[in-house]
């Protein structure tokens, strides 16, 4: 039975769990591990990866899980064969680039508060769940104080996932990061650490409130949402991740265009010249960029492209 047939009951609305799958390669920066190969076989499940072909040229998709517990990242035979077809890899955002001294000292500037802190920014109701919260993972709220309220979300799940056993070492965008510079081949990014940190802090005030407080009422719920995330992605459900994403921006239209639909848009624009000149091109970007009517997926075949699930 597959994962969709089982686990069809209602979900709650996340913000924080499509936050997983759409941008936390924000907080890839670290050495990757190696990854499982799974054996040939002959079965017809397919993964989350999509084929993309012109008269010119190839590329491959493949959707991501940018943190995973141990063990979970198996490399199907058929992603093992679009790597090693590729020349270049083409990532959302270039790890190196995240790793290094001016991305964290960027990410500072734009993460913390200036001559101010949450209380400041947040109601008495939304900063009094903040610091329930944040201490109950632990955590001294005093030292997280001069967040801003986008950056305090990040950090919350990012600590919690880590409590969970997810690990950004063992996701899928450093497995293909460290395995692409390995083999020698051209690494490329479709985004900068700015762009993405840009994403957030260009949120209005009302708009990064409402963010932390979903957050904040997810983060209780957010190791089953997790898994079921990686569940259907590693099963290639596509219908289920549609869902997923569905209920994950039900409340927050704007959030969805901004984080995913803009998105998408913009790297078609720049995957499109891929495919009109000899060579192959592997995308590995998250899974939820690739479902949905408004998905890379989607965009291409409009364009005029061959699709196909592997």
């Amino acid at each position: 039975m597959s994962f969709s047939q089982w686990n069809r009951g209602p979900r709650p609305k996340k913000a924080v769990l499509a936050l997983l799958a759409i941008v936390l390669s924000l907080i890839l920066g670290a050495d990757g591990v190696a990854a499982q190969e799974s054996p040939a076989t002959t079965e017809t499940s397919r993964g989350c990866l999509w084929e993309v072909s012109s008269e010119k040229g190839t590329l491959f998709l493949l959707g991501t899980v940018h943190l995973l517990k141990p063990g979970t990242h198996v490399v199907s035979p058929a992603a093992k064969a679009a790597f090693e077809q590729a020349q270049t890899i083409l990532l959302e955002l270039d790890l190196d680039e995240a790793e290094s001294p001016a991305s964290r000292q960027l990410f500072a500037r734009k993460a913390l508060l200036q001559g101010e802190t949450l209380k400041d920014k947040v109601s008495s109701e939304t900063l009094a769940l903040a610091v329930e919260k944040t201490e109950a993972l632990g955590l001294p709220f005093d030292r997280l104080s001069n967040l801003k309220p986008w950056s305090l979300s990040l950090s919350l799940t990012l600590f919690k996932l880590q409590a969970l056993g997810f690990d950004p070492r063992h996701g899928v965008d450093r497995y293909y990061f460290d395995q692409g510079k390995q083999a020698g081949k051209e690494i490329g990014a479709l985004e900068t650490m700015e762009f993405q940190l840009d994403l957030f802090d260009g949120m209005s005030d009302r708009l990064q409130e409402e963010f932390l407080r979903q957050t904040l009422a997810d983060l209780d719920l957010l190791e089953e949402e997790t898994e079921q995330l990686v569940q259907a992605w590693s099963q290639g459900e596509v219908k289920v991740l549609e869902e997923l994403m569905e209920k994950s921006f039900e409340d927050y239209p704007g959030l969805y265009q901004r984080l995913v639909v803009e998105r998408n848009k913009n790297w078609v624009l720049r995957i499109e010249p891929l495919l009109n000149r000899p060579g192959t091109t592997l995308v590995v970007v998250g899974a939820l960029h690739l479902v949905g009517t408004e998905s890379v997926v989607e965009l291409l075949k409009k364009q005029g492209y061959t699709v196909r699930q592997l």
